[in-house]
């Protein structure tokens, strides 16, 4: 399954190490700034919200992690009362 993480661009839920709050919109004033991976800037920089850590790379996102978090959440909860209908 794929995460929507803004400016129509998605990401394979499977390749997200882990997403940070960008505090500031700067990432050397973030948890990001350690991370030796090419930023991929989905919207200007003033904007970012969200950095997504995945395989490939580090994406800012204007998505808030709040609301990423909340659509992996929805994504997982509709799988799981999947697994126990019964047909």
């Amino acid at each position: 399954m794929y995460l929507h993480i803004g400016d129509n661009f998605s990401i394979p839920m499977n390749s997200i190490l882990t997403m940070i709050h960008a505090e500031s919109g700067k990432h050397h004033r973030t948890g990001i700034s350690h991370y030796d991976a090419e930023v991929i800037y989905i919207v200007p920089v003033d904007k970012v919200k969200t950095y997504i850590v995945t395989d490939d790379g580090v994406y800012a996102s204007g998505i808030s992690l709040k609301t990423l978090k909340k659509r992996i959440d929805e994504f997982y909860m509709l799988l799981s009362s999947k697994l126990y209908v019964r047909v």
